[in-house]
């Protein structure tokens, strides 16, 4: 009986809730919601390619801006940049959506996930670790690891294997490379991609995608008792124990660096000269003239780990894609790596080289621009607002999605065509809306680590590219299905041909 009332009430909080939003948002067209499961019904039975296609289809019917209801959770996309600049330009309007509490069982409160005083705090003490002086020894690592990438794709030519999964090898890459410069360590994940921390990246990755996109995992009540919420506890325990390992080992060594550097009439500089993880500068970082603690540490550890190897790894993916599919563009990258690095391979990238590469910065800029890596960008309204016109109640989820912004018409000429001379400030005749190219967010909640990203993406593509010439194996003629999940991926693995080049 008593199970029964309490099934009555919450369907009754329900449909009070829905008719409070639908009072408040007549300013806002959408599909009609059905009673409790809201416009969910639209997307039910689809794979997520299809359910990718969907929204675009809404875009087209309903406009700029339209709400959906999925179950009680109500979420408004918005597709105009005046919209867009509303929202990430605001510095209220910085509260993450619902779906990113998806990643607190990972993140815990990392800077991608915290919000009010935490996140200004924690933004404060982690923007000096993305000052240039800091990533510049960093590229030493995106060179090294890179190479063992060209070395990898050699041993698979040399085993015959005509068709190459560039982007599982690259995944492997930027992993090793986000390991490194984060914590300082080395997991070898391209040699030994069974390993235990690989694998479990690999599993919560897995768990996040279907947690953010299938009705079925979206419940707590419900998802715990399914093999995939063990499967991520067991996942997050190599995760959390790893980091915390590194952690402790870590933050011993620097109290005895310091004792000893105390001892000694060293220099004072030999500590800024030595290259610093990640991991490092939060150990020396301070909140109240408080040290950090293990926990703090760990959030944010794990935050970059996350945040930097599947964004690399699929614009890498797609940068190669686009070269691969338009050969005059991948010849003009290599003459220009060519002539910046010189014609011995054994050259290593630097710093200064890799902000020379002027063309292949377009094509990685229009490759953002077609796909980027974080496809939907979501906010959460805490109370009630009005954007341009728009009247937005207190609990909606906004949806602003890079990946539709950067295929509109009425933004892009031809939108659907690798040009990367847009880009190009000294010769294009486009004028670019700042909020409709917003593959690393913007505003105050900005990528923080878009430098870091863009050498790491250069490194890479100056490595391989002088090593190989990269064929596309498939259809050029049609686009790849693209499935806008967490991070933009295609629904089928894109495979390639690679050649040794001869100079």
């Amino acid at each position: 009986m008593w199970l029964l009332l309490s099934l009555v009430l919450l369907l009754a909080i329900i449909a009070l809730e829905m008719r409070r939003f639908l009072r408040n948002m007549r300013t806002i067209p959408g599909p009609l919601p059905l009673p409790l499961l809201g416009n969910a019904h639209i997307f039910l039975g689809l794979t997520p390619a299809e359910a990718c296609l969907k929204i675009g289809e809404l875009a087209e019917r309903h406009g700029d801006t339209f709400g959906l209801f999925l179950g009680p959770s109500y979420s408004v996309m918005l597709f105009n940049p005046r919209d867009v600049e509303r929202v990430l330009g605001s510095s209220q309007l910085l509260t993450k959506s619902q779906e990113y509490s998806f990643l607190g069982r990972w993140l815990n409160e990392g800077l991608l996930v915290s919000n009010g005083r935490k996140w200004h705090r924690r933004r404060k003490i982690i923007t000096p670790a993305f000052h240039f002086r800091i990533l510049e020894p960093y590229v030493e690592i995106f060179d090294r690891q890179s190479l063992r990438l060209v070395e990898e794709l050699a041993l698979r030519i040399s085993r015959g294997q005509e068709r190459i999964n560039l982007g599982e090898a690259i995944h492997l890459c930027a992993l090793d490379a986000i390991c490194e410069t984060a914590m300082g360590v080395s997991i070898n994940a391209q040699s030994n991609a069974d390993s235990e921390y690989v694998q479990a990246v690999k599993t919560i990755s897995m768990v996040l995608h279907k947690r953010m996109f299938n009705i079925l995992y979206r419940f707590d009540l419900t998802y715990m008792l399914t093999p995939l919420a063990r499967a991520e506890k067991k996942a997050l325990n190599v995760l959390h124990q790893f980091t915390e390992k590194i952690i402790v080992q870590r933050r011993e060594e620097l109290i005895r660096e310091g004792s000893s550097q105390e001892s000694s009439n060293d220099d004072a500089d030999v500590g800024a000269k030595r290259k610093m993880a990640f991991l490092d500068i939060l150990l020396q970082s301070t909140v109240d003239e408080r040290p950090l603690s293990n926990l703090d540490i760990r959030e944010e550890v794990d935050t970059f780990m996350f945040e930097g190897h599947d964004t690399t790894s699929s614009a890498l993916m797609f940068f190669f894609y686009n070269i691969a599919t338009h050969p005059e563009a991948q010849k003009k990258c290599f003459e220009e790596i060519r002539s910046v690095v010189g014609n011995d391979k054994s050259t290593p990238v630097s710093y200064e080289l890799l902000n020379q590469l002027h063309y292949v910065d377009l094509c990685v800029k229009e490759t953002l621009r077609m796909y980027p890596s974080v496809p939907l960008l979501g906010r959460k309204v805490l109370e009630d607002c009005e954007i341009n016109g728009k009247l937005i109640p207190a609990g909606t989820n906004i949806g602003i999605s890079p990946l539709y912004l950067g295929r509109r018409e009425e933004l892009f000429s031809e939108p659907n065509i690798f040009k990367p001379e847009r880009f190009d400030v000294v010769t294009t005749a486009e004028k670019l809306n700042p909020y409709a190219y917003i593959p690393f967010s913007a505003g105050p909640r900005n990528c923080i680590g878009q430098k870091f990203a863009m050498l790491e993406i250069k490194a890479i593509v100056a490595n391989v590219l002088r090593h190989y010439e990269v064929d596309f194996v498939g259809d050029s003629s049609e686009p790849p299905v693209l499935i806008a999940e967490l991070i933009l991926r295609t629904k089928e693995p894109l495979m390639f041909k690679v050649r040794e080049r001869v100079y």
